[in-house]
């Protein structure tokens, strides 16, 4: 890797305006922002030159939200190099990774025991979620050991998700929130309520329903806005940072808003497949695209769309789960067979280019606010991470937003080779992937789209990685 890389003529998107300038890379680190001619003294080092005439540049990509299961008790799971492959391919330069894999992430020890899996296989940089379970109640040591050992944050389940991450009840939630409270780190909340959920499936079971649509219909909107009611009271309660995860039901965000507005400390998050999908898609591809909370029907989107481009909503994440094909197929005859849970890292970026940038005039520094600035300051991984800044990690993306071209499985790095938007045409594309200062990914035709990365050179990012060094 040269010493220095110049980045010339591209636009930079900077936080709230894009300009017309150079960039400078040393160390790892933007060293500089050049508008007009490069006049600097390279001191004569070596260094290699990025023309990126007609392309813009931005931050890389920050996922708050993947399933990349490692360790994992089968090879069918994601993994941090198949996962992190994935995530670079698509520009995204860091992930924050959630606690479930085998075992689950609950007390220190098994979150050292990921961070060392880190270092041996990660690609993207990665900061990790720690994990707060009900059956029994995690006692507060193991929070505050988690704390400890650098957790970005944590997550709970309100609704039952499987027998290794049980979900807590509002008690044990309340608990936890006074603890997190007290350290200042967001509490993650899958929000849905549990009895709802279980109601709905047994009336779609006594029905005889199997079809794709009972499974929108036994976990509709309401189903979200009774939890995430009580999340936001326990959160006023208690004054803990509450970030609502993957939240798919418009009454559910105006109640996040309205709640902020009262001074409640809450940042909401959507995901790709809320806003690009339906439940038209669910009729179409059953279990492929079966997730937790489901589609909803067209005019939900447009609703959830509002709150996107209002504000309401902080950041967008992909909740990437890499379940195999065999296993999604499974909902083609019983939609309840099939895991819960749609791929989605690599396509995070250019599916919210195209539907946000192109299809609703959002400017692109709005998007690069939800991608890249707001999941960095909401895991304490600002400014070195999610901005253009000098001193900031040369996490980059260049992106041409004028190609369009048609989404395919075979396209796709991450193990699981499937994703519900295969056949799609999208306008706006990655054509390189820089994670500090090394060029991870070349999106071009000659390079065949290929990830330059080894597994292991991925880093740890442990909460306040942002603002130390």
């Amino acid at each position: 890797m040269s010493d220095t890389t110049l980045i010339r003529n591209g636009t930079l998107v900077l936080s709230g305006e894009m300009v017309r300038a150079d960039l400078v890379l040393r160390d790892g680190q933007i060293a500089g922002i050049v508008a007009g001619e490069v006049a600097m003294d390279l001191d004569g080092a070596n260094h290699e030159t990025i023309d990126a005439t007609g392309l813009l540049v931005l931050p890389g990509a920050i996922d708050a939200h993947t399933h990349f299961w490692e360790p994992a008790g089968d090879q069918d799971k994601e993994g941090f190099a198949a996962g992190g492959a994935g995530a670079v391919a698509g520009g995204v330069t860091t992930v924050v990774e959630m606690p479930q894999a085998s075992p689950t992430t609950v007390t220190a020890e098994q979150f050292r025991a990921k961070v060392a899996r880190i270092e041996a296989a990660a690609i993207a940089d990665m900061a990790l979620w720690g994990g707060v379970i009900g059956e029994p109640a995690q006692p507060e040591a193991d929070i505050l050991a988690l704390a400890e050992a650098g957790a970005a944050g944590f997550k709970s389940f309100m609704a039952s998700s499987s027998r290794s991450f049980p979900r807590v009840d509002t008690a044990q939630m309340l608990g936890a929130m006074r603890t997190i409270a007290g350290l200042g780190l967001p509490y993650g909340i899958h929000a849905e309520d549990d009895a709802l959920v279980l109601a709905g499936i047994a009336r779609m079971r006594a029905g005889g329903r199997t079809d794709p649509l009972a499974h929108a219909e036994s976990r509709p909107p309401l189903v979200e806005e009774v939890a995430v009611a009580t999340a936001l009271a326990l959160a006023d309660e208690t004054g803990c940072h509450v970030h609502l995860c993957h939240v798919a039901s418009a009454r559910a965000l105006a109640m996040a808003s309205g709640a902020r507005w009262r001074g409640v400390r809450v940042t909401v998050e959507t995901c790709p497949q809320y806003l690009v999908m339906d439940t038209g898609d669910l009729e179409r591809l059953a279990g492929f695209a079966r997730c937790a909370p489901a589609l909803r029907d067209p005019d939900e989107v447009a609703a959830i769309w509002d709150a996107v481009l209002d504000g309401t909503v902080d950041l967008i994440a992909s909740d990437h789960c890499g379940y195999t094909v065999e296993d999604k197929a499974a909902g083609g005859k019983d939609i309840f067979a099939a895991p819960m849970g749609l791929p989605g890292v690599q396509t995070l970026l250019p599916s919210m280019f195209d539907a946000a940038v192109v299809q609703r005039g959002l400017p692109v520094p709005r998007l690069v606010e939800m991608l890249c600035a707001n999941p960095a300051r909401v895991f304490g991984l600002y400014p070195r991470k999610g901005a253009i800044a000098v001193g900031s990690d040369a996490d980059l993306v260049l992106f041409d937003p004028a190609e369009t071209w048609t989404v395919r499985d075979e396209e796709l790095h991450h193990r699981q080779r499937w994703t519900p938007l295969a056949g799609r045409t999208l306008t706006g594309r990655v054509t390189r992937t820089i994670r500090r200062g090394e060029t991870v990914y070349d999106g071009t035709v000659a390079y065949d789209r290929r990830v330059l990365a080894a597994p292991g050179s991925g880093r740890f990012l442990a909460r306040g990685y942002g603002v130390s060094g």
